[in-house]
């Protein structure tokens, strides 16, 4: 029977997507929690396997018997995984997902279509995220938990979810106050509720703007403010009973996640920044790295290999994904809403990857 570990670190959509392929292969799999110190913080060398970024005292164990396979996602976790394999003598097989540094130290690596990561005979290219949809069974729970809360707000609701700021997209207190504006209008012009959720990248100011401006709508405004410490959260009562949704660009697994579920959806409007060291940045991660559409061999493989090891990461376009749901139907720019009546959001890459996955183990 194989051994399998995933790799979390609290990112929760990372997390699921990596969860999700270790119950698809069919193994039994532990997850090992990572929690990483000041280092990881401000480290970007890529120079080999390690944990001196970890804070082993309050991370799972890390320890013999070694797993025959780690699932993961995300830059830290590399020199962790990488760790793994050498002290399991290289029999360890490492699937990574998003865009890892040095992706010749992985056997597969699994690319959402945000990331510029260029393709190799390892590398998978997603067409869409790995986000799952919450099982139904999960959603009902959640809505009869949230019921006695949400009941006395008025059909249809209008769900406004909101990430925050994340180059190339800006939050900001006008932002915010348009936002929700036009939300409300939306919801009272059908004669329903708004329901807002927030998220830990949500900034202050643009928090405080939607505390006020809920507080002044009256009771039919339901906010949640998220809370590290919070033992509850209304997100997937929201999910479960939401008649459309609002969600901001830079929130992909939200998006998926909406999308997944077949509800009308629409993108929040964002300021879009600008910024020559990011633009110079960008236009050297194509230069050396290359695209994901014309392959690199030999020099050029060994080019980019460098750069990644000194920490020139793979570019990120998170304004992909929104654009290519609004260009393929799924969604619309609000106030206009999109989605394709009696379907949901194709999730055809995964059996795919997992079979890659299997064969992995298998070997």
């Amino acid at each position: 029977m194989a051994r399998v570990w995933v790799l979390t670190s609290g990112r929760t959509g990372d997390d699921k997507q990596s969860l999700r392929l270790a119950e698809a292969l069919g193994e039994p799999f532990e997850e090992k929690k990572i929690v990483f110190n000041e280092r990881a913080a401000t480290w970007r060398l890529m120079l080999g396997p390690g944990l001196d970024t970890v804070d082993r005292a309050r991370s799972s164990a890390l320890e013999a018997p070694w797993p025959d396979m780690v699932i993961s996602t995300g830059w830290r976790q590399v020199p962790v995984v990488r760790w793994v394999r050498w002290k399991s003598g290289g029999r360890t097989r490492l699937v990574q997902m998003n865009r890892p540094p040095g992706p010749r130290h992985f056997d597969l690596v699994l690319s959402p279509p945000q990331y510029e990561v260029p393709a190799r005979p390892n590398i998978v290219r997603l067409d869409w995220p790995l986000q799952p949809p919450p099982e139904a069974e999960t959603l009902a729970r959640a809505a009869r938990e949230w019921a006695a809360r949400l009941r006395a707000l008025p059909r249809p609701w209008t769900v406004l979810l909101l990430g925050g700021s994340s180059h190339p997209f800006q939050l900001g207190p006008d932002d915010a106050r348009s936002l929700f504006e036009g939300a409300l209008e939306r919801a009272s012009e059908a004669g329903g509720s708004l329901l807002i959720s927030t998220s830990r990248r949500t900034p202050a100011p643009a928090l405080d703007v939607l505390k006020r401006a809920s507080a002044e709508a009256g009771d039919r405004v339901f906010l949640y403010t998220w809370s590290a410490d919070a033992t509850e959260n209304p997100y997937l009562a929201f999910l479960a009973g939401g008649d459309e949704f609002v969600v901001t660009p830079d929130s992909i697994s939200m998006l998926v996640e909406v999308a997944r579920l077949g509800r009308p959806l629409a993108i929040a409007p964002h300021t879009r920044v600008r910024s020559l060291g990011k633009d110079l940045r960008a236009a050297a991660k194509r230069l050396l790295h290359g695209s994901p559409e014309t392959p690199r061999t030999g020099l050029g493989e060994s080019v980019s290999d460098l750069a990644s090891a000194l920490g020139l990461k793979f570019g990120r376009d998170l304004a992909s994904v929104s654009r290519k749901m609004i260009e393929r139907g799924w969604a619309a720019d609000f106030p206009d809403f999109g989605g394709r009546p009696g379907e949901v959001l194709p999730d055809d890459d995964f059996a795919r990857i997992v079979e890659r996955a299997k064969a992995l183990l298998d070997e």
